[in-house]
């Protein structure tokens, strides 16, 4: 009786898995709005396929063939998500560095600290393009940088980095999104995209056109909707059912804003001839529709060369990817991994690339 009922319970939590499994896999290919809280359950689905392996030992010892068949379906499908199809190339000097970082004050610090930190990270990895998310800089209409935030000023300031406003025609420009770099900057423009009918501001998306090597190239600077400032592990009223309901709400408001954002940002994406490079705080794991929609007909840096588990939310305990760089086919990933920085609550993403031949 009582290896009925653990066979029986064994069973239950195996095909939970499964379910779990299989509506984590699916959800980056249907709109949040048919299903939201399938997007919660793909932002485990690295952990799912995890389980999966074990289970499947179970399965195969307890010799349940037609079960096992279906575990050894999914892992091949797991395997084809996580699997890199292409392999990076050892970096070279003349590389193309890119770093991608969300400077949120999440970790606590102070801006000195921080801005030590940023600038310690800058002359470990190098980086000729520097894309910033929640580094906030006002421009003069003459395209001057004016009242940087610490760690931006630090860079422009103290190792060299060049930075170029949107079109300032109308007054002064503020942006949360500076980009600076060594390369040559030619142009950079700022669109706020829709709002969504509630008190947060309208995300924005930062075009900049650079020449690198003497071809032309645009990067797109993203910070897309996030969850919003109150979490659930940090409310001390959380096992309240009703605080657990409005959290839900708010993850599902989120997740619905985000893709009408993306759709968007793929609307200026489809306008672009030159070769591009999109990166930023997607907010969106590679197992969700937002980054799905976004990767369609790019290259994801770290999944082609990345090294590491690749993970950069949250800082102290890392276990979603969300920051990215996605390329067009007119470069070659080099290499892609995910570096240290004290004092924010994500971590920076470093990305070489070359022009493919």
């Amino acid at each position: 009786m009582i290896r009925r009922f653990f066979r029986t319970a064994l069973l239950l939590l195996d095909g939970l898995l499964l379910l779990l499994f299989a509506v984590g896999y699916a959800a980056r290919y249907f709109h949040p709005r048919f299903a939201w809280w399938a997007e919660l359950v793909a932002t485990g689905l690295p952990y799912l396929s995890l389980l999966l392996l074990p289970a499947t030992a179970l399965v195969a010892l307890s010799r349940r063939w037609l079960l096992l068949g279906l575990h050894l379906l999914l892992l091949g499908l797991a395997l084809v998500r996580f699997v890199p199809l292409e392999r990076g190339a050892p970096p070279g000097p003349d590389d193309l560095v890119l770093l991608t970082f969300n400077i949120s004050r999440g970790g606590g610090a102070r801006a000195d600290q921080q801005s030590r930190a940023v600038a310690a990270l800058v002359r470990a990895e190098k980086p000729d393009v520097v894309a910033l998310q929640e580094a906030f800089i006002e421009y003069h209409p003459t395209g001057r940088a004016v009242r940087p935030d610490a760690p931006v000023a630090a860079l422009i300031d103290s190792m060299g980095y060049r930075t170029i406003g949107p079109d300032g025609s109308n007054g002064a420009v503020f942006t949360p999104q500076p980009v600076l770099a060594h390369v040559e900057l030619l142009e950079q423009t700022q669109h706020l995209l829709e709002r969504y009918g509630d008190a947060e501001p309208a995300a924005r998306v930062v075009r900049t056109r650079f020449r690198w090597q003497g071809r032309e190239a645009v990067h797109y600077n993203l910070h897309l909707r996030s969850f919003g400032n109150r979490k659930p592990w940090e409310d001390e009223r959380r096992r309240s059912p009703r605080r657990w309901l409005s959290y839900l709400r708010q993850y599902r408001d989120a997740y619905l804003v985000r893709a009408r954002e993306m759709e968007q940002v793929r609307a200026m994406l489809a306008q672009e001839t030159l070769p591009l490079i999109v990166s930023g705080d997607f907010n969106s794991t590679p197992h969700n529709w937002v980054y799905h929609g976004l990767a369609d007909g790019l290259v994801d840096a770290f999944r082609v060369a990345g090294r590491g588990w690749g993970a950069t939310y949250h800082a102290d305990f890392p276990v979603a990817r969300i920051d990215h760089v996605l390329v067009s086919r007119a470069w070659k990933v080099v290499q892609a991994h995910v570096s240290k920085a004290p004092y924010s609550d994500h971590l920076p993403l470093v990305v070489r690339l070359r022009w493919r031949e």
